[in-house]
């Protein structure tokens, strides 16, 4: 049970790592005494390594953040190693009991630290000019206390860094886990000198608290940590005294303790009258109801992400009043009108941000089944009723309101709204930025979606956006984006789904300060080609078009009549798996994977307007009919039920194989007399990751337009990065009446893990 305790606490450990910056010896060294039952200097050796593993373990995702200043903490962590060896190495002549006191004394100063919270340096105080010397010594003084008690570390270093080196704070944390790690395994070094170390138990807490530290750096960029840190304070603190009495001669013990209590109850008394006199203060301004009301947030606020399309919509309401909004919707809708019930909310509003060229956005659906306003900038014209929403624009939910902000670049008509969870607030709760910011990146200004206008204009509209509106809201504001990664409506959008100002102005490309000129060359290099259907759906958004009726496209079709209408030039989508789909399938089809971006590869290879007919993996004919919809191709006849028996009883010549290589097989062929044409239809951003030689790059989304220049008589292979988007490409030029075309199984994927070691 103890050593189950001493692992469990180990995750903590890290944790407080990846979180504040620091607080890990603190942990670290108390579970080894007293749940462990290390002796004292072994303990403290023992944390230096946990720590100091667990620093650079936690330090690689601000360093991919990019929160890690490398030349001002090398300089601060040299000086410190120096300092730590001194203090790890002076260790073996003081008592342990002695040691075990001055990490008490450390911890209450870190428990105060901690319960104050860390505030950003004034700029006029930071002196990160300071002479060279200072910055060593004070390194080299922080460095010898962790070096001798084991502890000290993160709240010392962090202000340090923020001082000395003139680091915004988010930064200072991000670099003060590098100089922990150089701390901590340059004291550990004067301590091995006259300690032995259990490496069992060590590497065990070590490997749990490597696991925390990722965590808490994880939960660094993602959550307000004011309350956790004021907890552990507290907690840091009732430990202090704990450890301390521990080591205290037992006669002296009881003054102590006596000492303590008699603070905490000053404290107490002290703290009970200021709070008195502000509440008394309070009453002469305002109804206290009032003020408890007010603490309360009256916001339902929901994020709905679509992953296939990598497209955010969110419902807004005051739950007080029961109104609502929703901004960026997609076509069906229903998803939205059960939340919003499920929370007695009406929605009362649509906002759409721009005119989205990427899905049908579901603004008509919503109006028609609540009634809705629907909202776009003020630049922009629609064929239907839409209200113009103006920069500064305040719209009352309740106490929730919305504030517009226009934030063209994208397209000439964004905006962004700002939400605040009460009218009277100064900061936003956060910012929808629909396509003009992401995280990681920014929209793309060179999209059809903005007909009229040029690249190099909308450039320069979105620099303005960027670098002077949103970047100007405080750095707390959460940033909720329209996209997240995989969608190409930029190059290089995150994973993550929510962000703040302050993380994307130190670890966003496109939000470091910058000229124009330089920003509108960044934001437009290497951007992927935009699908087809881009231009259509921006168009589309605008028109007073046919409302989305999934049930009247939901029709089993026999076999007969999906021949009939392939041949009168239907496309059949075959949505089955690519390795389903090569054992056996109607000749003709185009392969589009249902688990994977269906929708979106859908209209990089399908014209609008055509009748489709959908071959479907089992039961999801409804869910496939529904995803082509969402992108305005609703043209779909119906579908095939039970494909594998029609394919059974199909006449002779209707049913074929899709060849596929192994990267083996692929091989040898380009070796051979006669190589193949190998065409890789990855987008030009992912060629970063190596190519095969002698490989043609046509990305899928410009294949159907390319298919022209392309040999008739000649062998082709088709490749991409995993296999889904080969099958679908091969399956086209199938389809075109080339007859000598395979793709490879696993893609580039499989054909570097196998080659490119040996290549390089």
């Amino acid at each position: 049970m103890t050593l189950v305790l001493t692992l469990a606490a180990a995750v903590l450990i890290g944790v407080t790592l990846g979180v504040f910056g620091g607080g890990g010896s603190i942990l670290t060294t108390p579970v080894l005494i007293y749940l462990a039952g290390v002796d004292a200097k072994q303990a403290i050796a023992m944390s230096l390594f946990v720590v100091g593993v667990t620093s650079v373990v936690g330090a690689v995702p601000h360093a991919r953040a990019g929160r890690i200043r490398w030349r001002t903490g090398l300089l601060f962590g040299s000086a410190g190693m120096a300092g730590a060896y001194a203090g790890g190495r002076l260790a073996a002549f003081v008592p342990a009991n002695v040691l075990l006191i001055a990490f008490g004394i450390m911890m209450t100063v870190t428990a105060g630290a901690m319960l104050r919270g860390r505030k950003e340096p004034d700029p006029a105080h930071r002196v990160g000019n300071r002479p060279l010397v200072r910055i060593l010594l004070e390194g080299a003084v922080v460095g010898l206390v962790t070096g001798l008690v084991g502890a000290g570390g993160g709240f010392l270093v962090v202000p340090a860094l923020a001082l000395l080196g003139g680091l915004p704070m988010p930064i200072a944390v991000g670099t003060s886990l590098l100089v922990i790690a150089m701390k901590s395994f340059a004291g550990l070094a004067g301590y091995l000198q006259s300690v032995h170390i259990d490496w069992t138990l060590a590497l065990s807490v070590t490997a749990l608290a490597a696991v925390g530290g990722l965590l808490g750096s994880r939960l660094a960029g993602k959550t307000d940590p004011e309350r956790l840190r004021k907890a552990f304070g507290w907690f840091v603190l009732v430990m202090s005294v704990f450890v301390v009495a521990q080591e205290l001669p037992a006669q002296t013990r009881p003054f102590f303790l006596a000492a303590v209590a008699l603070v905490a109850l000053i404290w107490a008394f002290t703290s009970t009258i200021r709070r008195s006199r502000r509440r008394t203060a309070a009453l002469t301004a305002s109804d206290p109801r009032k003020e408890t009301e007010a603490m309360q947030t009256p916001m339902y606020f929901a994020q709905h992400y679509l992953e296939c399309l990598s497209q955010a919509s969110y419902l807004i309401g005051d739950k007080r009043t029961g109104r609502a909004v929703v901004v960026d919707p997609r076509r069906d809708v229903s998803e939205y009108l059960d939340d919003a019930a499920a929370n007695g909310l009406h929605i009362e509003g649509v906002i759409n941000t721009h005119f989205h060229a990427d899905f049908i956005s579901g603004h008509l659906e919503l109006a028609a089944r609540t009634g809705a306003w629907i909202g776009y900038g003020a630049r922009a014209e629609a064929e239907f009723p839409i209200r113009k929403l103006h920069d500064r624009e305040r719209i009352s939910l309740g106490e929730v309101t919305l504030e517009i902000l226009e934030t063209p670049g994208h397209t000439p008509e964004s905006i962004s709204v700002l939400v605040f969870e009460h009218s009277g607030d100064g900061t936003p709760y956060g910012v929808l930025t629909g396509d003009a910011l992401f995280i990681g990146d920014v929209g793309r200004p060179d999209l059809l979606a903005s007909i009229g206008v040029t690249a190099d204009e909308l450039g320069r509209m979105l620099y303005d956006t960027v670098q002077h509106k949103l970047m100007a809201l405080p750095d707390q504001t959460r940033l909720f984006p329209a996209h997240g990664a995989g969608s190409a409506c930029g190059k290089n959008l995150s994973t993550e789904l929510q962000s703040t100002i302050g993380a994307q102005r130190l670890s966003n490309y496109a939000c470091v300060p910058m000229g124009e000129r330089e920003f509108v060359d960044i934001v437009t290099e290497g951007q992927p080609p935009a699908p087809n259907y881009f231009g259509y759906d921006a168009i589309l958004n605008r028109k007073e078009r046919e409302l989305l009726k999934v049930e009247e496209h939901l029709r089993e079709l026999r076999f007969g009549d999906v021949l009939a209408r392939r041949d009168a030039g239907a496309v059949v989508v075959d949505a089955r798996d690519p390795q389903e789909f090569a054992a056996g399938h109607l000749a003709g089809s185009i392969n589009i994977p249902a688990d994977g971006r269906f929708a979106e590869q859908a209209g990089m290879l399908i014209e609008p307007g055509r009748e489709i007919v959908v071959i479907a993996p089992d039961g999801r004919a409804e869910e496939i009919i529904t995803r082509l919809a969402r992108i305005g191709l609703d043209t779909a006849a119906g579908y095939l039920a039970d494909p594998e028996d029609a394919f059974t009883r199909a006449p002779e010549g209707n049913i074929t194989q899709a060849e596929r290589v192994t990267f083996a097989e692929l091989r040898d062929e380009l070796d051979g007399a006669e190589p193949p044409l190998l065409i890789d239809v990855r987008n030009a951003g992912e060629l970063t990751a190596g190519a095969i030689e002698g490989s043609v790059n046509i990305p899928l989304a410009e294949l159907p337009e390319r298919m022209d220049t392309l040999p008739a008589a000649r062998r082709i292979v088709v490749h991409c990065a995993g296999g889904a988007r080969s099958s679908a490409a091969a399956s086209l030029l199938r389809r075109s009446g080339r007859t000598q075309v395979a793709d490879l199984l696993g893609g580039y994927g499989a054909w570097a893990a196998a080659y490119a070691p040996a290549e390089t």
